[in-house]
């Protein structure tokens, strides 16, 4: 209700609202009550809310994985999707009463029998179709919960502000301005979940418009508040002179209005500023949903709107004294993400943050080893490289059919020994065989003393440090994209001049070479638990209750960063510490057991779900995976095939000379192999996964 409103010329629209204290006002109140309620049959929100949930779980039309997947959260992960149809998996809901608030995903073996919670009268095994509707149900609670924690305030609600636009074909709207970081974060979501998104908000209005349609509703009075901070401007109209005036506040996309002008003047109270009340007369044709068909808070006699024609009366001012502290607001009032788009520069695009500038923090680790030109396979890399070979189909290529050459290496600083580490296992981008062993060992070490067992957890570096090329959503950028960078338009004709020929994905640390990235590329890590992910729900409950519970896993599906290095303390040092010595950084991704989703299932050709080519470091039934490193080079196209357990005597010889063996950090470091024998455990991952690489 804090959307600030703009004065514009009128235009013939509805009539204006009936008259302060009529009798009209009174009857208009007491039809939408007796809509919002069903005539006094439905009397608590929760009441409400369970009835549009199970309304719009069975009637949308998206599948169950596209709903899970728009409504990750804190009750909402990939293991809800995954683990659908198998029968060695349960839900247990956290609430018997009102299981759409969430469920927990357990295997068989994890139920206790002396828990009530996990009686067989509780738990809905997931291979029946009970599972399948409860997920469901979870999913759209998830969903309204982003709306009933704030309009504006948080990433997925500001994508269903755009959702709606497009699908009610909406204009001049109130635009919202964020920073950089949050419109990634809103396109993102919409990248994934439009689709998903849009089909929410339209079946929440078809609803609502039968049954609007089954009472005789054609329009409903209603009531807004808008409010400033204290000191900010106010528009000439919010003035006490013109209270009765027709106004034409633009709005945003979805709003919240009340049947009852109490209900927002008690809002205003709330605040410390100055504060407007707005009463429109609406069609039922601009109302989306009522708190039982969707969207809108019974408590407040809320339902929310479309734009419509914008024209409101005010009816109302409100200025505080400035002594009163009013009623303490919710925490979500108090969060504030981003502003209505009112200012902008001289061009008319929205004012824009400074450019980040590129950080001195990063020095990449320098390789000095080289390839051994008496060894079969380094003399083969070296003719491949050269051109004098061609490209087998185990060389690194992008899915152009690209192949990485001398050029390649020489401009990016890579020492040609690395696509030898990396072909053979030995060691990702960015570090020698030696350290990787270290590195790996002290990341299991420290999960260890954060509590988790190694067979809770399955570890896989993704990324270019696995694969060299960058994934089919990043596309190398040439000289036009960056004609305005005249640094990188230079750095571009020093790698390629004129030659068409080029990658179409971005290679390792190329956007950093080119100075259009201010870090080299990170060590992309997925780390798939759900022990891990449950720890992480007890933290952030007890630490975060002023978040929007969607952050908990954001990002579709891993945990949000701040949990994890409060969960994760000793991995968090440990990353610390590597990020130092590697001179780049680790990106942590902790997911569900199950991985990230699968978006194949969506029919995207984009997904990072778990595959038999991932660059695997650790898992439940191939324990520290680094210490047997897989090949990638295939017997037929070689002079000789190196066994990936044993490195050549070339291969050792063209270990880094930078760097040597250094000892464990710590006891737990060297004991940390010996603890990680497979155990058994309800967590072995499944094949699934679904991050943007």
């Amino acid at each position: 209700m804090s959307e600030q409103p703009t004065s514009e010329g009128g235009r013939a629209g509805t009539a204006p609202p009936p008259l302060a204290g009529s009798q009209e006002r009174i009857d208009h109140q007491r039809a939408g009550e007796a809509l919002l309620t069903d005539d006094g049959r439905v009397t608590e929100t929760s009441q409400a809310k369970t009835i549009a949930i199970q309304a719009l779980a069975m009637r949308m039309r998206a599948s169950t994985p596209a709903l899970v997947l728009a409504s990750m959260g804190l009750v909402v992960g990939n293991d809800m999707a995954a683990r659908l149809g198998d029968s060695d998996h349960v839900l247990v809901p956290h609430n018997a009463q009102y299981p759409s608030m969430g469920a927990d995903v357990l295997h068989v073996g994890e139920l206790d029998p002396t828990d009530p919670r996990h009686s067989q009268a509780r738990i809905v095994r997931m291979d029946t179709p009970q599972a399948d509707s409860l997920v469901r149900m979870i999913a759209v609670s998830e969903l309204m919960g982003a709306w009933a924690y704030g309009s504006n305030n948080n990433v997925r609600v500001l994508a269903l502000q755009h959702a709606a636009q497009e699908e009610f074909g909406l204009t001049g709207v109130l635009e919202w301005q964020v920073d950089a970081k949050t419109r990634f974060a809103v396109s993102l979501e919409l990248d994934y979940n439009q689709d998903a998104l849009r089909d929410f908000l339209r079946t929440q209005y078809e609803m609502t418009q039968e049954l609007l349609a089954t009472r005789g509703v054609t329009e409903v009075v209603s009531y807004r508040a808008l409010s400033w901070p204290e000191g900010a401007q106010r528009p000439q109209w919010a003035d006490p002179r013109n209270v009765g005036a027709t106004i034409e506040a633009r709005q945003r996309p979805l709003a919240s209005w009340s049947a009852d002008r109490q209900v927002v003047a008690n809002w205003l109270e709330q605040r410390r500023g100055s504060g407007v009340i707005l009463a429109a007369r609406m069609p039922a044709r601009d109302i989306l949903s009522l708190p039982t068909t969707g969207m809108g808070y019974l408590g407040q006699k809320e339902w929310v709107a479309l734009p419509g024609d914008h024209r409101a009366t005010l009816d109302g001012v409100f200025s505080p004294a400035s002594d009163a502290a009013g009623p303490q607001a919710t925490a979500a009032a108090a969060v504030h993400l981003g502003a209505p788009a009112l200012g902008t520069t001289a061009d008319g695009s929205a004012q824009e943050p400074a450019a980040q500038q590129a950080s001195a923090r990063w020095r990449s680790l320098t390789i000095t080893g080289t390839l051994d030109p008496a060894d079969p396979l380094d003399r083969q890399i070296t003719r491949i490289l050269d051109g004098e070979e061609q490209a087998p189909p185990w060389w690194p290529t992008d899915d152009s059919g690209y192949a990485i050459a001398r050029r390649d290496l020489d401009f990016l600083g890579i020492a040609p020994v690395q696509i030898k580490w990396l072909l053979t296992g030995q060691a990702p981008m960015g570090m020698t065989p030696d350290l990787y062993q270290q590195f790996s060992t002290e990341m299991l070490a420290a999960l260890a003393s954060d509590g988790i067992d190694p067979s809770q957890v399955d570890i896989r570096l993704k990324g270019t440090g696995a694969g060299f090329f960058s994934g089919i959503h990043k596309t190398l950028p040439r000289e036009e994209d960056v004609a305005s960078n005249p640094l990188a338009v230079q750095r571009l004709q020093e790698w390629f001049g004129n030659d068409h020929n080029r990658p179409l994905r971005r290679p390792y640390d190329a956007m950093w070479r080119l100075g259009l990235e201010s870090e080299p590329s990170d060590f992309d890590l997925d780390i798939n638990s759900t022990a891990i992910i449950r720890a992480a729900r007890s933290y952030w409950r007890a630490n975060h209750s002023d978040r929007y519970p969607g952050d908990f896993m954001g990002g579709h599906g891993y945990l949000d960063k701040q949990t994890v290095r409060g969960t994760l303390p000793a991995l968090a040092g440990w990353a610390s510490r590597w990020e130092k010595q590697l001179g780049r950084p680790l990106s942590l991704g902790v997911f569900e057991s199950a991985g990230p989703f699968d978006a194949t299932v969506l029919g995207r050709s984009l997904s990072s779900h778990f595959k038999e080519t991932d660059w695997v470091i650790h898992r439940p039934d191939t324990p520290m995976a680094w210490r047997m490193p897989r090949s990638r080079i295939s017997e037929q196209g070689t002079d000789q095939r190196p066994d990936p357990r044993r490195p050549s005597a070339g291969a050792a010889r063209s270990r880094s000379t930078t760097v040597g063996r250094l000892k464990p950090a710590g006891p737990g470091a060297s004991d940390a192999g010996r603890a990680a024998a497979p155990r058994p455990s309800p967590e072995k991952p499944d094949q699934r996964r679904g991050r943007s690489k």
